[in-house]
Formats: C-alpha cells, sequence, structure tokens
C-alpha cells in the first residue's frame, strides 16, 4: 500500500506576541520571547494604533476589526475575552486574549496609563496541520474502499478488519490534536506565570514603594504643622492601597501560586472561599475529595480554570442563590461539577461566538479539558441553572502526560 502518512514537524509552541495598549488601542509595549519571526509589524513606536499596524492598507472593514470591536466592548462587563479570526490580509489563524489592568477610579489618569493587555498566538501551522492529517485520513479510507472493490478477498473481510487502518489512523489524529492543544494551553500558562510575576514582583511591589514615601512624606507634614488637617489624604492611601490589591488579585488569578504551592485540593476551596467572599448574596457549597497524586499538574490546572471560569460566568450571568461546587474522584475517575440554580440560558446561543466557532468562556473550558484527554459538557435550560461538568477518566490522569 502507498504510505500516505508523513510525519509533520512542528514547533514547541506556537509564535506569540503580549502587547500593551491603552484605551485608543495604540502600542505601548510588546512582548516578543514566543514570537519567533512573527509579528513583526507590531512596535511601540509606530503612531498607528494596532488595527493599523496589523493592517496598514485596510479601511477598517475588515472581519478582524469587526471581530476587535465586539471584543473591546465585551470588556464592559467581563475582565477578559478570547476569540478567533482567519484573517486573509494577514494569512493567518489568530487567537486573540483580551483582558483588563486595574486602574484608580478616584484618579485622573492620563490616556497612555490606561492600559490593556493583549496576547496574540498565531495557530495557523497547527490549525493546517488538523486539516492534512484529515484529508490524509479521507485520502486512506478512499484508498481502502478502492481496494476492497476490486478485490474479492477483501470484500470477504469483515468491516472492522477492513477499517483497522483508518481506525489507527483517526486515532492517531485524535492523538496529534490533543497534543497540539496541549502545548498551546502550556505556553500559555508559562506567559501567564511570567505576566504574573511582574506585576506581582514589580508594579506591585512599586505601587507600594509610592504609598510608603507618601505615608512617610504626610508623617514629616505632621511632625512640621501639627495643627495642619492632613486627614485629606486618607482618601489618596485607600486609593493606592485599593490599587495595590487589584494588581495582586490579578496576578493571583493569571497564575495562582497557591495551585503550585499546596495542590489542587486548597487551591479549589481557597477558590470557592474567594468567591463566597466577593459575592455575598450567593452562598456555594464546596466539596472536594481526590488525591494530589492521582492526577498530573497539566489536569490540576486545567481543573483550576475551568472552575474558575464557571464561577466567574456564575457571579456575573445567572442571578443564582446557591451553587455547588464538587471535584471527586469516583474510582474510576475524577470528575469536577459546578452548578447553580440561576436563570440559566440558551447553550446553543452560548456555545456560538462571533464567527460561529465554539464560545468565548466556554470554548476555553472545553478546550482545556479535551486537550487534557477529558470530556467536558454543560447542561442549561432558563429554568434550571447550568450544570458544569468535567471528567477525566484515570487512563488520562497520569503524571507523565
Amino acid at each position: 500500500m502507498t504510505e500516505i502518512m508523513a510525519q509533520i514537524p512542528g514547533p514547541r509552541w506556537a509564535p506569540q506576541v503580549v502587547v500593551l495598549i491603552d484605551d485608543e488601542t495604540c502600542v505601548l509595549n510588546v512582548n516578543r520571547t514566543l514570537a519567533g519571526s512573527s509579528f513583526d509589524s507590531i512596535s511601540e513606536t509606530s503612531q498607528l494604533n494596532l488595527h493599523g499596524q496589523l493592517h496598514p492598507a485596510c479601511d477598517g472593514r475588515c472581519r478582524f476589526n469587526e471581530m476587535w470591536r465586539k471584543a473591546w466592548n465585551s470588556l464592559k462587563n467581563r475582565d477578559s475575552v478570547e476569540w478567533e479570526v482567519d484573517d486573509p490580509l494577514m494569512n493567518r489563524l489568530l487567537r486573540l486574549n483580551l483582558s483588563k489592568t486595574p486602574a484608580p477610579a478616584a484618579i485622573e489618569r492620563e490616556r497612555r496609563q490606561r492600559h490593556k493587555l493583549l496576547t496574540v498566538t498565531d495557530i495557523t501551522k497547527y490549525r493546517r496541520e488538523y486539516e492534512l492529517l484529515v484529508e490524509q485520513q479521507q485520502a486512506l479510507i478512499r484508498l481502502l474502499m478502492a481496494q476492497g472493490l476490486n478485490s474479492q478477498s477483501s470484500a470477504e473481510m469483515p468491516f472492522d478488519e477492513a477499517g483497522d487502518t483508518g481506525n489507527r489512523l483517526m486515532a492517531r489524529y485524535v492523538t496529534t490534536e490533543r497534543s497540539l492543544s496541549r502545548q498551546l494551553i502550556e505556553a500559555q500558562e508559562t506567559e501567564r506565570k511570567r505576566i504574573a510575576s511582574e506585576l506581582h514582583d514589580g508594579i506591585a511591589q512599586s505601587i507600594g514603594a509610592v504609598k510608603y514615601r507618601i505615608e512617610d512624606n504626610i508623617a514629616g507634614l505632621a511632625r512640621r504643622y501639627p495643627d495642619m488637617d492632613l486627614e485629606i489624604f486618607d482618601g489618596t492611601l485607600d486609593e493606592i492601597k485599593n490599587l495595590v490589591g487589584e494588581v495582586r488579585r490579578i496576578s493571583r488569578n493569571l497564575s495562582p501560586s497557591i495551585l503550585e504551592d499546596f495542590g489542587i485540593q486548597v487551591a479549589l476551596e481557597w477558590l470557592c472561599e474567594e468567591f463566597n467572599n466577593q459575592n455575598s448574596g450567593l452562598d456555594i457549597n464546596c466539596s472536594v475529595s481526590i488525591s494530589e497524586g492521582e492526577t498530573s499538574e497539566l489536569v490540576k490546572v486545567a481543573i483550576y480554570r475551568v472552575a474558575q471560569e464557571a464561577l466567574n460566568n456564575i457571579s456575573k450571568h445567572s442571578s443564582a442563590t446557591h451553587v455547588e461546587a464538587s471535584l471527586e474522584h469516583t474510582g474510576e475517575a475524577i470528575e469536577l461539577i459546578i452548578s447553580d440554580n440561576g436563570c440559566g440560558f440558551e447553550t446553543d446561543q452560548a456555545l456560538r461566538s462571533y464567527d460561529g466557532k465554539a464560545g468565548l468562556g466556554l470554548g476555553s473550558m472545553r478546550e482545556r479539558v479535551e486537550a487534557t484527554g477529558g470530556t467536558f459538557s454543560l447542561k442549561s435550560s432558563p429554568e434550571n441553572g447550568v450544570v458544569v461538568r468535567a471528567k477525566w477518566v484515570n487512563s488520562s490522569l497520569e503524571p507523565s502526560q
């Protein structure tokens, strides 16, 4: 039989660039650590906004700009948004993640101090590899069918035996797809850790130092002018304190150190406690019963991210009064279940994004689960709330994966 399947080399990660932009989408800073030779057109020295740098000859009526405006507007109601766009002008398939950075509400700030963080990943090569594998699988099936029609012995062969090669190729395709998705997720987590470290050890520490200097100066004024009313600075100090807390909160959400330090059981309990503290009118019951040695680190991260996104959706959209969160080892699998008694939604509509692909938050959850060998399901109705389930059978939980 003619050899159809080819070994397809690929990079260890997809080309990725992280961009800091202001409220007018002008580029303030660019990190190209994982970019390779991609995204050279993005520069902090250009006078053009981000779209102008990516599409210098475009009149603005392109698919990229349409989805960009929708994603930008959606940040009014959430902290981050993720989507994909097939860009014919750049001849690339891009995955973009746009998120807020904190700013004190009571302080007037210059235009270039209101920041948003954008991560752009070029997944063109991976998607083309998927398509090539599908084409190869279809070609092999056609070849097997043709041989079956031309051979009497093949006609007498049982279907399972005749289709075994095609089944193996399909299994290889699924395995490769999951492997590539897993590499993308690992690269994203690495970048999250780097950004979280810079926020916590850089920006938060600098803001804290500014706060201490202001307090020292106020103390000096109090000694020199004991009759001066210095309470007018209390509001400013409170704003700075809140800003430090917000930076650290974002840092924890980007890369929760508690997960690395104490494991998924403590991390999930802490996440539920934080959710309860931030939603006073919402009761949550958290139940965790697993052993840390039962699962790989990547699966633990997937569990945490799915729970984080599900609770975030409940907080913002559900109007629920009670939430159940459980993570248990049922004997043959580990299963995460997040359910609420809220207003629910139409599942089909929620699972669609701007261009008809998997929905923004829900698609991210599904991708993380399936990339780590699990299965994801969601049930919802306007009357019965939402139930999110993620399940990993024992064979997918080995630490080596």
